[in-house]
């Protein structure tokens, strides 16, 4: 804020819908030491854009990567759809269970990663991993899950909307070297299209991981779900209600749950996650 004074950039005006700095977002890593500032503009533009970050450096010496996001929309949504780096490749690395992960402006990340570590060992506990196994991740993200699984899975395939997130989610797999790329692969697509397409294509995989928006899952990829047959499904949640819906669905239709375990992501709030998992019982 103080750079963007000195130079006279104007703040955003929400009622008017006029300035250009809408937000600044910070993003912390848990286990390294690097911070990624994201700047959200109001167009495309930054006036004399290498003197302010020069200013925004010299007064946060701590960011190792500053990233533009444009959102031009008049909408109380934070970050628009397309960034661009302004230092340090506009991104930052973290480490989770041992894993190391790429993350940028708009990438799905946990913000409490201390638990985030508790919540995805619990996942992968229920998933009862072995090798040679194949795991279906239908909401991979960039690859957090996927990754982790990948170290003692045969085979793992990650599914996402969001194409920014898929091409994170491929670089992670790189990052991560030649025996777990080999093993993972990733694609942009609806958690439902995506499990219908590879149920068509004869897909059984031994687990499919299931960690929706709060909204749950639809009846169509709950459907492919049951029809590719795996013999465990692990669904995380950030929304019970939504959980206790989906797994009335999956009980009617040959799955039972074996294990239900919150996990407080969010202290001092009502809100919680939760790793259900599931057998196979017909």
């Amino acid at each position: 804020a103080r750079a963007a004074e000195d130079m006279r950039i104007p703040a955003y005006d929400e009622d008017r819908g006029r300035g250009l700095l809408r937000h600044a977002v910070v993003r912390m890593g848990y286990a390294t030491d690097e911070c990624l500032l994201t700047v959200v503009t109001n167009g495309k533009g930054i006036a004399h854009e290498r003197e302010f970050v020069q200013r925004v450096r010299a007064r946060a010496p701590f960011v190792t990567a500053m990233a533009q996001n444009v959102n031009q929309r008049r909408t109380n949504a934070i970050l628009g759809h397309e960034s661009r780096p302004l230092f340090g490749g506009g991104k930052m690395v973290d480490e989770l269970l041992g894993c190391e992960f790429e993350i940028g402006p708009t990438s799905f990340y946990q913000t409490n990663p201390a638990q985030t570590e508790v919540l995805y060992s619990l996942a992968i506990e229920g998933a009862g991993l072995e090798g040679g196994m194949r795991v279906l991740d239908a909401y991979c993200g960039i690859g957090t899950i996927s990754l982790v699984m990948a170290r003692r899975a045969g085979k793992v395939i990650g599914a996402e909307i969001v194409p920014s997130a898929v091409t994170d989610a491929k670089a992670n797999a790189a990052r991560m070297g030649d025996a777990v790329a080999a093993k993972s692969r990733f694609f942009c697509a609806d958690a439902g299209q995506a499990a219908a397409r590879l149920a068509a294509e004869g897909l059984r995989p031994d687990v499919i991981m299931l960690d929706p928006p709060r909204k749950g899952c639809d009846e169509a990829t709950l459907s492919a779900v049951v029809q590719m047959s795996p013999r465990r499904v692990v669904y995380v949640s950030c929304n019970p209600s939504t959980a206790a819906r989906d797994a009335a669905w999956l009980e009617a239709h040959g799955y039972h749950a074996e294990k239900v375990q919150p996990v407080d992501l969010f202290p001092r709030t009502r809100h919680c996650e939760v790793v259900s998992c599931y057998t196979k019982t017909m």
